[in-house]
């Protein structure tokens, strides 16, 4: 009888050691609920964008002696690669503009010259605008847009 009063000792000590365990853990589980409810914000990056971003990209440079499909094909990859690494309209005029050789070139530091004779803002938006006109004229593009519309 004795052996048995002392196993039931040691089981209501061990339990009552349990039991504190699980009440310490509930008392922890607790207090950190209101740090793991917060929201966390996102953090923006700090670093702004760079020509050596735009670069890992393996653009090609634009020489002009391409049809006018090709010339519109590098225009949008040019654009994809800003879209993808969020230039802004000045950075892309900076990086794309970067990458007209020969007489585009020539051709594109004239057209600036010539806008700001007549007072025009030398954006993104003009330059995308001058470059269709001059390599994917509007007479191709209704061509293309002809051809799309024959498939359907």
């Amino acid at each position: 009888m004795w052996r048995a009063q002392a196993m039931a000792n040691r089981r209501r000590r061990n339990n009552a050691g349990a039991d504190e365990i699980a009440q310490a853990i509930h008392r922890m589980v607790d207090a950190m609920q209101p740090i793991a409810a917060q929201p966390r914000a996102m953090v923006a990056p700090t670093r702004p964008v760079s020509m050596e971003d735009f670069m890992r990209h393996k653009p090609s440079k634009f020489a002009g002696k391409s049809s006018p499909d090709e010339a519109n094909a590098w225009l949008k990859e040019c654009e994809k690669i800003c879209r993808v690494i969020d230039c802004t309209d000045a950075q892309k005029l900076s990086f794309v503009s970067f990458l007209l050789v020969a007489d585009v070139e020539y051709w594109w530091t004239g057209m600036q010259q010539l806008m700001q004779t007549r007072g025009e803002e030398v954006t993104w938006t003009s330059f995308r605008e001058r470059f269709l006109e001059k390599y994917f004229p509007a007479s191709v593009r209704h061509e293309r847009e002809a051809e799309f519309l024959t498939f359907q």
